[in-house]
């Protein structure tokens, strides 16, 4: 799935070794025009789905989790493999639903992959996107389906750092 960078910019990504590229659109004389920007093979997403927060795109490069500047079409971090899950943004927060059966809530960081919370809810292959809808969790594979109840934000308790979880 391609996302939108800017108002005349889109990244697309594939696996296979393809990689992702930054196409900008432009119309001039009636006439459309796409021209590459940059092609990278440093995010290879198979078929999980890109995520932009704060200028910034997160992605699974070949089951792994990186950090990625699209303006600039440079990888900033590599994190732990996670298989070809799926990902939703919830606020702040990315959840990941990943290939194990894990789900993860792990804060967008330009420096360095940081998991707040997991818990596994299947120990099957899992490629399913996950749904959110207020405060249920509906996550499925193959074989198996569950909701999970989560916290809403105004439910979160804070820690000494002050932090809210």
């Amino acid at each position: 799935m391609p996302i939108q960078i800017s108002s005349n910019r889109v990244m697309a990504s594939q696996g296979y070794g393809y990689g992702s590229e930054l196409i900008q659109v432009s119309r001039t004389n009636g006439n459309w025009l796409a021209e590459r920007v940059w092609k990278s093979n440093r995010l290879k997403s198979k078929f999980a789905n890109l995520i932009l927060h704060q200028g910034l795109v997160y992605g699974l490069d070949d089951g792994k989790l990186v950090c990625f500047d699209p303006q600039a079409g440079q990888r900033k971090w590599q994190g732990d493999r996670h298989g070809h899950g799926q990902m939703l943004l919830i606020g702040d927060v990315i959840l990941l639903m990943a290939e194990n059966g894990e789900v993860l809530l792990i804060e967008p960081s330009p420096t360095e992959e940081k998991i707040v919370a997991q818990f596994r809810a299947f120990r099957g292959k899992t490629w399913n996107p996950p749904a959110l809808a207020g405060e249920y969790l509906l996550v499925r594979n193959d074989a198996e389906a569950a909701c999970y109840k989560l916290p809403l934000a105004s439910q979160r308790t804070v820690v000494n750092d002050g932090r809210k979880l």
